[in-house]
């Protein structure tokens, strides 16, 4: 099974409606632990909430992160950019329909991104695994970062290999990093890591594979299919949040994604 179709179809359902799309960010920053971490992450970097942060969101989607960020700092100015123009009208129409005059999003492609000395904050969530070329893409985000500006990356992690997922690695160029890869690379950039936090150990696993993948299979098994989904999320959510917390608290050691927090030097 792909996320794709399940993709679209959901973008379908909140193209239009600005309650149903808030519904959506209110659903994924619930039951998907990667944003509980990228959002602390987010927070940890210490900026007032009147403050006006200049921030992008490479590889957008569906905006969460976008809207997250513009919700703590009313006075950012926030731009996403992403590949799928759909993506980017719908965001547009849904920060036009909201009054969110300082969050908009571009159609383009982040491999090709020009910008320089612009922001203070780059978010690349699931974005790195996707790119074959990372180390230019890395190289991109420097240049892009104000001198003590932050990157933070959420990726797979070199420990998913080890979990049968299938197809749910078919749309990464690569399933994992590994520490030291990264670190590599990200000095290679010009970066200084400030922190590296493993995820989805083993409680965070147990939430995925009993909670999202479950409901996601589920949904990707026609009409019927996408009714019980939802039902069956329902019906396990009180666990999932019990497992997710205990990962989100918990101190792993290894984990099968990781968030890094990298500074580009003032």
């Amino acid at each position: 099974m792909e996320y794709e179709p399940i993709k679209k179809q959901i973008g379908r359902w909140v193209r239009q409606s600005v309650l149903l799309r808030k519904l959506l960010y209110r659903f994924l920053g619930t039951l998907f632990l990667r944003e509980w971490y990228v959002k602390r992450a987010i927070r940890r970097l210490g900026f007032p909430k009147t403050s006006s942060p200049r921030i992008l969101d490479a590889g957008a989607g569906f905006g969460q992160y976008s809207y997250y960020c513009i919700k703590k700092y009313p006075q950012a100015d926030v731009l996403g950019i992403e590949i799928n123009p759909d993506h980017v009208a719908d965001g547009n129409g849904f920060a036009k329909r909201s009054g969110l005059e300082r969050l908009r999003f571009e159609h383009g492609d982040i491999t090709k991104l020009s910008h320089r000395n612009r922001f203070d904050i780059v978010l690349a969530v699931d974005v790195l695994e996707h790119i074959q070329d990372d180390e230019t893409l890395l190289d991109h985000f420097f240049r892009a970062l104000t001198p003590g500006g932050c990157l933070i990356v959420s990726t797979p992690s070199v420990y998913r290999k080890h979990r049968p997922d299938g197809d749910f690695v078919g749309e990464h160029f690569r399933e994992g990093y590994s520490e030291e890869e990264i670190r590599q690379k990200l000095d290679k950039a010009g970066f200084r890591l400030d922190t590296l936090t493993y995820g989805y150990g083993f409680w965070g696993n147990l939430s995925w594979r009993w909670g999202i993948r479950n409901t996601l299979t589920l949904m990707g098994r026609g009409f019927l299919g996408k009714i019980t989904g939802p039902v069956y999320m329902i019906l396990v959510a009180p666990l999932i949040l019990i497992l997710m917390s205990l990962d989100y608290v918990w101190h792993n050691r290894r984990g099968t994604g990781f968030v890094i927090v990298a500074r580009k030097p003032a």
